[in-house]
């Protein structure tokens, strides 16, 4: 008991000393400035950063490209109430390292240099990675610009790391002392668990920090922000007024004045399952696609044939129990029992095995572009581990409502959104039975981005750190589009 009070006393004392390393590292107060209409030097991309208490938010990515807009990189067209399009004018040069990123994810998606803007969020890279590096490459810049540091510099990541190794120890100790009596030795893995939860907490409460430049530069943008917001009615402005306004809308969605403008480009947000962007056919519309519920629909016709001859015999079985049983009292006559059990039976199980066997026997052929590959997980196998069911949805250029098919794992794999296809699969059951790639998809490359490097600066997940082990390479990604996820 005692060993496990001075563990207990340890780890206290090392969660004040975080909370006091906290407390004197948070980030400075900023007093937004007077309204002024004068626009300094930084991008939009670091003014969200300094005015969001130094996290960057979703809008900057959009901010950036309309202040690419502004300055006639790229052209924001508005064609009607429902599709705008983002023009590319010519290779830009002198872009910066984000700003890069952001005009390459355009310049994958354009067909003939034109995509919609809705069309922004489409595309097979790793959204995820796509954002820390872009996030990354704008902490970089606000450092440079000495705007902003890392929360722990190395003498906190020392002085936390080295008294972590106190309590971990001690609880190592605790956990040795009581395993003594049962002849176990559970105390090392304690103490290197312990300590790699210490380190995590200490982790998770890094973060970018302002610096005193930082945040006089905040002030001055807050002071923008004001002007802004008295001055033009952003708010209902879309990214195709950036011709009229200039910079100052971007500028105004960096600060979160330009909603309906950041809405419709979106460039750090995660495609909708539901609601697709297709340029097949040569000209880019929406195209709504369903998933179909289970029961027969998106199922390969042997097992239909068996699940549905299953489900006849016990719909039969069942049937025939409940009429002897009505027989018995004399509600139903005994001639009929039999006779009304089969058709029971004969009814639940011919709509799946006459669906089955049409499609056994003649397969559609189904051409056209993927807009959208998905898997959702389908319950759980015996073992416990995760039981995946694959969609394909396939634009075939003549409806804007696409019934999205299922097909195996091994045909999904290799697809990607934006592939043109020819398939043949059942119509009745949404199956896919083989499925070619005619022309893959101008969108396979745009995973592979220029990284200049910026993404191993030390800024993780929540924009700040100092490494303890080294980097490992990072992952290749090689999956699908449903696989991306934009980290919290």
């Amino acid at each position: 008991m005692a060993f496990w009070m001075a563990a207990a006393a340890a780890t206290g004392l090392w969660l004040l000393l975080l909370l006091a390393l906290a407390v004197a590292t948070r980030n400075p107060d900023v007093e937004p400035g007077p309204a002024t209409g004068e626009l300094a030097g930084q991008s939009p991309a670091v003014v969200d950063l300094i005015t969001g208490d130094w996290r960057l938010c979703d809008e900057a990515a959009s901010a950036t490209l309309l202040d690419l807009a502004a300055r006639g990189v790229v052209a924001v067209e508005e064609i009607g109430p429902e599709l705008s399009l983002v023009r590319l004018r010519g290779e830009p040069g002198g872009l910066r390292p984000y700003e890069r990123l952001v005009y390459d994810h355009v310049r994958a998606l354009a067909v003939d240099g034109v995509v919609a803007t809705g069309a922004l969020a489409e595309g097979s890279r790793d959204l995820g990675r796509w954002w820390k590096s872009f996030r990354k490459k704008v902490i970089v810049e606000a450092r440079e610009q000495g705007l902003s540091r890392p929360r722990w510099s190395r003498a906190h990541a020392l002085l936390l790391g080295a008294a972590a190794a106190v309590p971990a120890a001690a609880i190592g100790i605790a956990v040795a002392a009581d395993d003594a009596r049962g002849n176990h030795d559970g105390g090392p893995g304690a103490a290197i668990v312990s300590f790699a939860l210490l380190v995590a907490l200490m982790g998770r409460l890094n973060g970018e920090r302002g610096t005193a430049e930082g945040a006089r530069a905040a002030a001055h943008w807050l002071g923008v922000r004001e002007h802004l917001r008295a001055t033009g009615r952003f708010a209902e402005q879309p990214a195709a007024s950036v011709a009229i306004w200039g910079r100052h809308l971007a500028y105004a969605a960096a600060l979160g004045l330009a909603p309906r403008a950041v809405r419709s480009l979106p460039v750090s947000t995660p495609a909708d399952d539901n609601r697709a962007w297709s340029d097949y056919g040569g000209m880019w519309h929406v195209v709504n696609v369903r998933y179909p519920a289970r029961l027969l629909w998106g199922r390969p016709p042997g097992a239909t044939i068996l699940r549905g001859l299953a489900a006849g015999w016990f719909a039969g079985f069942f049937t025939w129990i409940l009429l002897v049983v009505a027989a018995a009292f004399g509600v139903w006559p005994d001639g009929l029992v039999l006779p009304a059990a089969l058709t029971a039976g004969l009814a639940v199980a011919g709509l799946p095995v006459v669906y089955a066997i049409a499609d056994l026997g003649g397969p559609a052929t189904v051409e056209g572009q993927i807009v959208r590959l998905r898997r959702f997980q389908d319950g759980g196998k015996a073992n416990d581990t995760a039981k995946w069911t694959y969609w394909c949805a396939i634009d075939e250029g003549g409806s804007r409502e696409v019934r999205a098919m299922c097909l195996s794992e091994e045909m999904w794999r290799p697809l990607r959104e934006g592939d043109r296809v020819r398939a043949a699969a059942g119509r009745r059951l949404g199956w896919i039975r083989r499925i070619d790639v005619i022309e893959g998809s101008r969108l396979r490359d745009a995973a592979t981005y220029d990284d200049t490097g910026e993404h191993l600066v030390d800024a993780p997940e929540n924009l700040g750190e100092v490494r303890v082990l080294p980097d490992r390479p990072p992952p290749t990604w090689d999956g699908p589009a449903d696989d991306r996820r934009r980290p919290e």
